[in-house]
């Protein structure tokens, strides 16, 4: 006799999902017990708020490029889950939520008893269904599976309690192979010759070549940098194609994004003649400045992928896969002879990168700057190691100040920004990557937004963590919610407004050690190095209190006197030398706020 849960839990593996992560309730215990089973089943692993089990998935997804996975009861639980899964969504990261429900009593009609899940998951999800019939929960998951991974999105199934606990029909098992029909189409895999010719014709005749980077990049590294060192190209990431190329990478300009990109990665966008996005659906197109580029040429594994539309004359879509379109159109493309583009994009870089060290070492007062804490990691960063970051300040430390090798990884919640991410992101991270350490950025009022609940999961798992590489949860206290703050003063020059943005004081220190967990307080700015280097030496994880001066402005909101200010000169392909001051402010990336 197998119930519908125990075939669910069976019928995961066939998908590649390894693990699922959520929050027990009556309506969807069955599945909970089915998962504990045995070892052929994935690993449930138990939060403690439905959201960062969501968020759980999307990391899991994002950083192993498998499908993410969570459950939730009914009711509150499956309110709550929603947050998670728009991260998910909206980041094209591929999630299966199931969902339980239960009927509402007979003669009972306040309908505000009751919460609609299907009605309430059709938004987030590429596909979603309610399953009523055990005879169908087959058909439903391996559907709900294939439209997650086809769609890059969220897929949901909603079973009632009385369906997981049915049987399923006799004869039907969850190790057998998916036969349900797939709902999307593969992309081709292979471009037409006609379409990679007239691309290869664009990048040929361009004089001033800018390649930025995505997610859906990851695995054609090598290309990418063939074709850039063939036109004579300057390169960026978008956020989440962070870890697609190194840092040190003598043209790589940093990361291309509004509100917190770097200064020569919005100039390269701006004062390129033809710019060309490589599996970088998250690209903000805000950063096209109204009078060029020319040419804009998107690849993407998919046409829903492109981040560009009608609404920028210039484009050009390739579609395919990434790293066999570049294949097909690597011999086509001819080598750029006059290198005064790339020449001055490689001084500015180099520029910024002294800027950047210069930042790191000034300090505003007595307190640590929150600059330093994030240069001495990157300086100290051990091979393979995964980094996340929060949203908020710690997002622009983690853009301006943080340098990835080969080899390592990085995750944000990009589009949503959802403050208290980080900490679920590095719980599925390092139960990913057992062999890898593992650091994330949070800054206080993020870290009280939800990461405080989930540190008591990680102190659940500590026997298990105790003995594998670090990690760290690094806590940049300045009692402020210190992005919202810097906002108001750039934008009208007001002052702290303690209503807006004060976070209550909180010895995270305290805290951690309340849960058992090991911790270290930096109080000084010469604490800084030894405190990361005994931190990241030792194993397990452990939580590294910060005491940063709120008073460091990010980038974007320093004084004029402060901010980047690259001046190189471009060569424009024989058209004359181009010479502009690259700046980082608040126009250019973070709009008129």
């Amino acid at each position: 006799m197998t119930s519908v849960a125990q075939f669910i839990a069976a019928r995961l593996p066939v998908w590649d999902v390894d693990r699922v992560f959520g929050v027990p309730g009556g309506t969807v215990d069955p599945l909970v017990t089915a998962l504990a089973g045995d070892a052929s089943t994935p690993e449930f692993v138990q939060a403690r708020h439905e959201e960062s089990a969501a968020l759980m998935a999307c990391a899991h997804g994002k950083l192993t490029g498998r499908t993410g996975c969570c459950l939730a009861g009914s009711g509150p639980g499956a309110l709550r889950l929603l947050g998670g899964l728009y991260d998910a969504a909206l980041d094209r990261c591929p999630v299966l939520a199931v969902v339980g429900d239960e009927p509402v009593p007979a003669g009972v009609s306040d309908r505000r008893r009751a919460v609609p899940a299907s009605q309430l998951f059709a938004h987030v999800s590429e596909y979603s269904e309610r399953v009523t019939d055990p005879a169908l929960v087959a058909t439903a998951l391996d559907r709900a599976l294939r439209a997650a991974v086809s769609g890059r999105g969220v897929a949901t199934l909603v079973v009632p309690r009385a369906v997981l606990d049915a049987e399923v029909p006799a004869g039907l098992r969850g190790d057998q192979q998916p036969t349900a029909s797939p709902l999307y189409l593969s992309p081709p895999v292979r471009p037409s010759d006609r379409d990679v010719r007239r691309v290869a014709n664009l990048l040929n005749g361009a004089e001033r070549v800018a390649v930025v980077v995505g997610p859906d990049a990851a695995g054609a590294a090598g290309q990418i940098r063939e074709a850039a060192e063939l036109l004579g190209a300057g390169l960026a990431r978008t956020p989440l194609g962070r870890d697609v190329l190194p840092d040190d990478l003598p043209q790589v300009t940093g990361v291309a994004a509004a509100g917190y990109g770097s200064a020569p990665a919005a100039a390269l966008v701006r004062d390129c003649d033809t710019l060309l996005l490589v599996g970088a659906h998250d690209f903000d197109t805000v950063l096209l400045p109204d009078t060029g580029p020319r040419h804009v040429i998107s690849l993407d594994a998919d046409r829903g992928a492109c981040p560009v539309d009608d609404t920028v004359p210039s484009a050009v879509r390739l579609t395919g896969h990434v790293a066999t379109a570049l294949d097909t159109l690597l011999p086509l493309l001819r080598r750029q002879t006059d290198r005064r583009w790339l020449d001055g994009v490689e001084q500015a870089v180099r520029e910024w990168h002294a800027q950047g060290r210069t930042k790191a070492r000034r300090f505003y007062g007595m307190a640590v700057s929150p600059r330093s804490v994030v240069a001495e990691l990157s300086a100290r960063l051990p091979d393979r190691t995964v980094v996340v970051t929060d949203s908020g300040t710690a997002l622009d430390w983690w853009t301006r100040h943080l340098r990835l090798r080969d080899g390592m990884r990085a995750a944000l919640s990009r589009h949503l920004g959802t403050p208290g991410a980080a900490v679920p992101y590095a719980l599925a991270a390092r139960l990913a990557f057992p062999d890898r350490p593992v650091v994330a950025l949070i800054g206080d009022g993020a870290l009280q937004a939800g990461g405080m609940n989930e540190l008591i999961t990680v102190r659940r798992h500590l026997e298990r963590l105790a003995e594998l590489p670090p990690t760290l949860f690094c806590v940049l206290n300045n009692e402020d919610l210190s992005r919202l703050t810097w906002e108001r003063r750039t934008a009208a020059g007001d002052p702290r407004i303690p209503a807006t943005g004060e976070v209550p004081a909180v010895s995270y220190t305290d805290y951690a050690g309340l849960l058992g967990l090991p911790a270290i307080r930096c109080e000084r700015p010469g604490e800084v190095a030894p405190v990361w280097q005994e931190a990241l030496a030792g194993r397990g994880p452990k939580l590294l209190e910060f005491l940063v001066d709120g008073d460091t402005p990010p980038d974007w909101a320093e004084p004029a006197e402060h901010r980047d200010t690259v001046e190189p000169v471009l060569g424009s392909g024989g058209t004359g030398a181009w010479r502009r001051r690259i700046a980082t402010t608040v126009s250019d990336l973070f709009g008129s706020a």
